[in-house]
């Protein structure tokens, strides 16, 4: 009889998902590049809190932030697309969790999101 040993990994993965998906009714998603600057301007700043952050063997990076304005939850996570060292190809996605409208409109004022041009956020799909 083989047993069963949960993968460290996927719980912790779904341990940030179950704290962002049960957070807020109102939520953001938004998929991006070179979300390394996001992440550490949210953790040098004042305004958000790092409240837990996982770095896998792949150097994906995935971090949970506490907006201090507002109380939203901010989930960074980065993924490295490349199999090569040298590769800097970095995607991702930005999700927001509120409980409340105002609230998340205020940390997405915050975080200076421009919907009006959208590739300034997600860069160019060639890389330079």
């Amino acid at each position: 009889m083989t047993s069963h040993v949960p993968n460290p990994l996927a719980f912790a993965i779904e341990e940030f998902n179950v704290a962002i998906n049960s957070h807020g009714d109102f939520t953001f998603v938004r998929f991006g590049r070179d979300l390394e600057s996001l992440r550490l301007r949210l953790q040098g700043g004042s305004e958000a809190r790092l409240v837990r952050r996982l770095t896998d063997l792949d150097g994906s990076i995935t971090s949970l932030f506490e907006y201090s304005l507002t109380g939203a939850l901010i989930l960074v996570r980065e993924e490295h697309s490349c199999d090569v060292d040298e590769c800097e190809f970095e995607m991702g996605d930005v999700s927001i969790a509120a409980t409340t409208h105002e609230g998340l409109m205020a940390t997405l004022a915050g975080l200076e999101f421009d919907d009006a041009d959208p590739d300034a956020f997600l860069g160019s799909i060639h890389p330079q």
